[in-house]
């Protein structure tokens, strides 16, 4: 068998081979453009001395906005123009960790363009399969560990969004280094430090996006059935008051900015509400910024886009919908979840094969033909489409298949379930994009390459001495 180390500068090799022609073809493609540009203006104003504050004018710059869309390509904040007198507002829609990291990265560069940031997202994408191979061998054995790492490698949806400078990307990321530090943490008996460890990363990752928050709190629940409630007390405290107590600074300057106690960031409410537009709905909600904005403005002139006064807005109209039509609600997260697990769409940055007119769709308009003229016609494009169809359906069912056959260890596996029932949680009521849930992926991965490595490999079973796995990986998973 490979060496540990040979395997690991092949997996970082085969992952750059991935990534790095989308980062050449694609760095550039607007996709969620408006809320990098967002972020970036930010930084900006950060570099240029006007404090932690976004742009909302002037016109030429709301422009650009829209250019960006209607051309589908993303500006750099340096074709922007930066006028001194540019009207702004304090930073709350969103959390200050993208914005100070693109500050950092500008005042190395010199330059106002993502690139650089790119690049980095790209490199540590590189490391991730390394991260879940480091995961899976220790949870589950070295054979389902290198079937991670290669997937992972493969894994086209995280290493397409690795591409686009904004802060979903490095919720994988975080969760990638969580998962390593919790299979290190479980090889060595659940030590009290790693769980400062684990509370200090997670404390980092909720700057960059506040659902993280969620997570801590999932792990430790997760931990009580292995760990009991006398073990867990200490470990919980790190785990979940670290994040907290490295809130409390951005919280205090909420207060002193807003005079309201606000710990994370605002938009919770209108998020909600513009997610009722995902599906026709009784309450005329529209999922589109723009349009929720007039609807909000013809009722209330005073209203301000993304302050708290706007959230509080939307909290009276989105539990008075809660009250009125619960079945509602019960019915569109019951499809938000199914779409979570199945059908998240998340591109794959396939050359070609997202473009709307590589569509069976938009072939049977333009030509009437059928599924098989349009395979015969364009076999490559079916080919990564039916890929991209199956591979959530897939590691779903190859997650459920290892829970079951491995339900023995499940007091051992909870806190792996915790991140994508985290993630779910966080999500679901919410709205649904795909990439919010794309580190769920991950952990369905790791207990995916446990039935595929007992298929492909079936004579490669641990010995009960193997201290990466004290339990036989494929034990009762036999070869098809």
């Amino acid at each position: 068998m490979m060496s540990r180390r040979r395997l690991l500068v092949l997996l970082f090799l085969l992952a750059l081979a991935v990534r790095l022609p989308m980062l050449y073809f694609l760095h550039d493609a607007y996709l969620s453009g408006g809320i990098t540009t967002s972020l970036g203006l930010v930084a900006r104003n950060l570099l240029e001395g006007r404090g932690l504050v976004e742009s909302t004018g002037p016109p030429e710059i709301l422009l650009l906005y829209n250019a960006q869309l209607a051309d589908g390509k993303l500006l750099d904040i340096a074709e922007f123009p930066d006028p001194p007198d540019q009207p702004t507002v304090p930073l709350i829609q969103r959390m200050p960790g993208y914005p100070l990291l693109l500050a950092v990265i500008w005042r190395i560069t010199g330059s106002y363009r993502y690139l650089p940031v790119q690049t980095l997202q790209v490199l540590l994408s590189a490391l991730l399969p390394l991260l879940l191979y480091g995961a899976a061998r220790r949870f589950f054995a070295e054979t389902p560990g290198r079937l991670a790492g290669l997937l992972a490698c493969l894994n086209l949806a995280e290493a397409r969004l690795a591409v686009v400078p904004l802060y979903d990307w490095w919720m994988l990321f975080v969760v990638g280094v969580v998962l390593w530090l919790l299979a290190r943490s479980m090889e060595r008996g659940y030590p009290t430090g790693s769980f400062g460890l684990l509370g200090l990363v997670l404390a980092g990752g909720i700057y960059l996006k506040a659902t993280l928050l969620a997570l801590p709190f999932f792990l430790a629940l997760f931990l009580l059935p292995r760990l009991g409630l006398r073990r867990s007390t200490p470990r919980v405290t790190l785990l979940a008051g670290l994040p907290l107590l490295a809130l409390l600074p951005w919280a205090a300057r909420n207060h002193h900015t807003f005079d309201r106690p606000i710990l994370t960031n605002t938009f919770f409410w209108p998020t909600v509400w513009e997610g009722f537009g995902e599906v026709p709905n009784p309450f005329g909600a529209m999922l589109d910024d723009q349009r929720t904005y007039l609807q909000a403005i013809n009722e209330r002139r005073d209203l301000q886009y993304g302050t708290p006064e706007y959230d509080d807005f939307f909290r009276d109209k989105v539990l008075n919908a809660f009250e009125s039509h619960p079945e509602f609600l019960i019915s569109l997260w019951a499809r938000r979840l199914v779409r979570a697990l199945l059908v998240s769409g998340n591109p794959w940055g396939v050359a070609g094969a997202e473009r709307p007119e590589a569509s069976y769709g938009f072939f049977h308009a333009q030509t009437g033909g059928g599924m098989v003229a349009y395979v015969l016609r364009q076999p490559l494009i079916a080919v990564v489409k039916t890929l991209q169809r199956l591979w959530d359906p897939l590691l779903v069912l190859l997650t459920v298949l290892t829970l079951v056959v491995d339900r023995h260890r499940l007091r051992e596996l909870l806190p792996l379930l915790a991140i994508p029932v985290a993630f779910f949680a966080a999500t679901i009521p919410l709205h649904l994009e795909g990439r919010y849930v794309l580190p769920a992926g991950e952990v369905f991965l790791l207990f995916a390459s446990v039935p595929l490595a007992a298929w492909i490999f079936p004579d490669r079973t641990p010995s009960p001495s193997d201290p990466d796995r004290p339990l036989p990986y494929n034990a009762g998973l036999g070869a098809p």
